[in-house]
């Protein structure tokens, strides 16, 4: 090839390498997650305030160290001569001294790191050369920048930042407590959980966390501080585990191009998930563990395979033991055990029968157990009720169970959608309450999606941004027209033809409707504002997002400009829906600027 014919090509890995990494990647996506996670940790320890003093200096090094190896491969490949290398180089040099002194002056530097990380996704999506595997390329960029929205979440956020139950480390009570309790005594509570603050939960997620904060603080030597805060790369990991189950969701069912990228996109950057990503309580790993209950259920409704039976029942029995609520995956799923159960007596008669009994017998001596020990051995030891919840007190300022159940679900009045932010009572500077509780909980539920508690006009980081308001308020109806879109095309799909099973459709529809229905129960049982939040149903986002792909997989062809109109609507609204994300989130994040 001579030098004319090489300049022509694209500068970047060869397809070869592409091809592999691609695929290393798709079959092994929560490994490299986890690898990177905790590549990563080291450098931020969970939040800006614990970054190493030499983070920067090895950062340098590797920027430096990538921008020699271009500068070579240009050269070796014959692209630029030795004088036009050197020249390069020196003004590399030059330009990153530049920029560290500049950054080093920031009083945050996480703005810069979200873009840089953004700029690093799009250049390795550049250079990498691949035919057959483009569609998952375009899929990793997707994946790879929401990736580098929820680490610069976390990297801003400080592990009691916009928590939900996790009081402090230090304390007795709250997750944090409980993380440290088993930290400190090696064991798990020994007493009647009903009289401490959220350790009636069950522990996995609790005891896998203490183990993290014992291996960074006693081997590894990180600080008291930063040993807990680092708890948030977990999170982090959890986070993407639930967005990267999704995407493998939709491509059990062979969704490609626009009907694969669209709802990806909505599921990649929904707040929900970015939120998920820096809470450390056990919502977030319970939530990765019912979803991937649902993918491997999916998986074994088409071939029956042992193995992922015995996925579904770890799956199940682990989600459970991080939180009770993760049963609510189990009822879709004995459905369609059921069905299949059924199905295989007509076909194949009693022998068949008999296996799967046996098959389901083994899920039960996994699941049941691994689910239920926790509450099992506190009601033996101390009569806790296995479906103990633990209630607020009506006295509470968002006690909301004066107003009749019925009212607050079917009161639409206007001044709910005055504000895009969820509404708490609150006191003012003369002691007095103004504004009022949350009380529709579908209200509540479209607004908290999108900014959980904690993000309302108040919020200094919204202040920075010009006309945050106004962005806000667009985002909130934005969020609403894709969720209507999402639920119509749901019930719509559900009841027609759409190249889903009677089974499919039911394992989806009975799962999103179990935790709608659940929600309004708890809406009910627990009149309080904080009852009413997403973090609940989030896993309706996917199923949502799942039937908008499945909708534009079945888009007729027959009128090509209908159907390309349509996915052109679809993909801006999807994208604009991840930018105002990006702004939100990036903005929300930034600290008040320090005093002069």
């Amino acid at each position: 090839m001579s030098k004319k014919e090489q300049n022509k090509q694209k500068i970047g890995l060869s397809s070869s390498v592409t091809d592999k990494f691609v695929r290393s990647l798709a079959a092994h996506p929560y490994l490299w997650t986890f690898v990177i996670c905790i590549f990563l940790d080291p450098f931020y320890l969970g939040a800006e305030g614990n970054v190493p003093p030499n983070a920067l200096f090895l950062e340098t090094l590797m920027v430096l160290a990538g921008g020699f190896s271009l500068l070579y491969y240009l050269y070796k490949s014959q692209r630029i001569n030795l004088l036009s290398a050197g020249a390069f180089a020196a003004a590399f040099v030059l330009c990153d001294v530049f920029f560290l002194k500049w950054y080093s002056s920031l009083y945050t530097k996480g703005i810069v790191l979200l873009f840089l990380g953004f700029i690093f996704m799009i250049g390795i999506y550049y250079f990498a050369r691949t035919k057959k595997y483009k569609e998952n390329l375009n899929s990793l960029l997707i994946l790879g920048m929401s990736f580098v929205l929820k680490l610069y979440y976390v990297y801003m956020s400080s592990c009691y930042t916009r928590q939900h139950d996790v009081h402090a480390f230090g304390q007795e009570s709250g997750h944090a407590g409980y993380m440290e309790y088993i930290l400190f005594n090696h064991k798990l509570p020994d007493f009647d959980v009903r009289d401490v603050w959220q350790y009636c939960h069950p522990p996995l997620h609790h005891i896998i966390s203490a183990c993290w904060i014992y291996v960074n603080e006693n081997l590894l030597g990180v600080g008291h501080n930063p040993a807990r805060e680092s708890l948030q790369t977990l999170t982090l990991f959890y986070s993407m585990c639930i967005v990267i189950t999704a995407y493998r969701i939709l491509r059990q069912f062979d969704l490609k191009g626009a009907a694969l990228y669209i709802p990806t996109i909505i599921i990649a950057f929904h707040p929900a998930f970015i939120m998920f990503s820096g809470s450390i309580n056990n919502d977030v790993l319970s939530v990765a563990f019912m979803m991937g209950a649902f993918l491997c259920t999916v998986r074994w409704y088409r071939e029956q395979s042992f193995k992922d039976l015995i996925k579904i029942a770890l799956c199940v029995g682990l989600g459970m033991m991080t939180k009770l609520s993760a049963a609510l995956v189990a009822p879709p799923i004995a459905i369609v055990f059921l069905i299949v159960f059924i199905k295989k007596i007509k076909e194949q008669g009693s022998a068949a029968a008999v296996k799967m009994i046996k098959e389901f017998a083994i899920f039960g001596v996994i699941c049941v157990p691994l689910g239920l020990w926790f509450e099992i051995k506190n009601y033996i030891k101390f009569k806790v009720p296995i479906m103990y919840v633990q209630e607020m007190p009506k006295n509470a300022t968002q006690y909301i169970g004066k107003q009749e159940f019925f009212r607050r679900i079917t009161d639409f009045s206007s001044k709910q959608i005055e504000s895009p932010f969820e509404q708490w009572l609150t006191k003012n500077d003369s002691g007095n309450y103004v504004g009022y509780n949350e009380y529709n909980p579908l209200v509540a539920l479209l607004k908290n999606s999108l900014f959980g508690e904690y993000i309302n006009e108040g919020n200094y980081g919204l202040s920075i941004l010009p006309k945050s308001l106004f962005l806000c308020r667009m985002f909130f109806w934005v969020g609403v027209v894709i969720a209507a879109i999402c639920f119509f095309l749901m019930v719509f799909n559900i009841s027609n033809k759409c190249g889903l099973t009677p089974t499919e459709k039911t394992l989806f529809g009975s799962f999103y409707a179990l935790l709608i229905i659940n929600f309004y129960k708890m809406s009910k049982d627990y009149p309080f504002t904080c009852t009413m939040n997403f973090r609940y149903i989030t896993p309706t986002v996917i199923i949502g997002a799942f039937f908008l792909g499945i909708t534009l997989k079945n888009l007729s062809s027959e009128d090509e400009k209908t159907e390309r109109a349509v996915k052109i609507a679809a993909g801006s609204l999807a994208l604009l829906f991840a930018i105002m994300s990006v702004i939100i989130f990036a903005f929300v994040c930034i600290p008040a600027p320090p005093e002069s």
